[in-house]
């Protein structure tokens, strides 16, 4: 994953919506996450690489809040009014030139949404290789040598994503919860594994609760 979002915070643990296949269109509730005593949290979710992508492979994440986490469940808005959350986009479409024993990969149509760390699959491609280094505009290298040579190979890739939550102690309701949306175009059946998470952080001391409005 990528450093986080908040600087110097140590978090102190996680809750996930457990790893899973994400297909058709209809939103999957994540688990409720209790805030009580913590001070700081991000919303953080992962796709890899997805099958049959087609021409369109998306996961909409959003964070949610209620008051009682059983029900009464609204989008949560930042200090803005935007809703917390983000889309993985699915990078599709992308082929480039393996050579037996190399770990450079040529040719490359597009880097654009590409990172260091993400996961690559593809013919020849050993399985959990990552990108070590984006050379140019048409060349990365992986962290295994390709086991056989391809030209115009195609290529997929992990997504991931996060984005801060802002307001616990002060004015966000004091149960959260990620639902995750997928949207797909073409492909003969396509899906995303991947997860989402809240991982939370902050003091050890239990503050002063009210059940309406977080930690408040």
């Amino acid at each position: 994953m990528r450093n986080s979002v908040y600087d110097n915070v140590a978090f102190q643990g996680g809750v996930s919506l457990p790893p899973q296949s994400f297909s058709g269109s209809s939103a999957v509730n994540g688990n409720v996450v209790n805030t009580q005593g913590m001070t700081d949290a991000i919303l953080r979710a992962y796709g890899a690489a997805p099958s049959n992508p087609g021409t369109v492979a998306n996961l909409v994440v959003t964070l949610q809040e209620s008051t009682t986490g059983n029900s009464g469940w609204t989008n949560a808005l930042d200090n803005t009014g935007t809703v917390i959350g983000f889309t993985l986009t699915g990078v599709i479409g992308v082929t480039g030139t393996t050579a037996s024993g190399s770990p450079i990969i040529t040719a490359m149509t597009s880097v654009t949404g590409l990172y260091v760390g993400q996961a690559i699959a593809g013919t020849g491609i050993p399985s959990g290789s990552v990108i070590t280094a984006i050379q140019s505009t048409t060349a990365i290298t992986i962290s295994a040598n390709a086991t056989s040579s391809n030209t115009s190979e195609a290529l997929t890739f992990s997504v991931e994503g996060q984005a801060r939550i802002e307001g616990l102690g002060l004015n966000r309701h004091q149960y959260l919860r990620a639902v995750v949306t997928p949207a797909f175009t073409g492909g003969s059946s396509p899906a995303i594994l991947g997860f989402a998470e809240i991982v939370q952080g902050g003091p050890p001391q239990q503050l002063p609760q009210n059940p309406a409005v977080s930690n408040t």
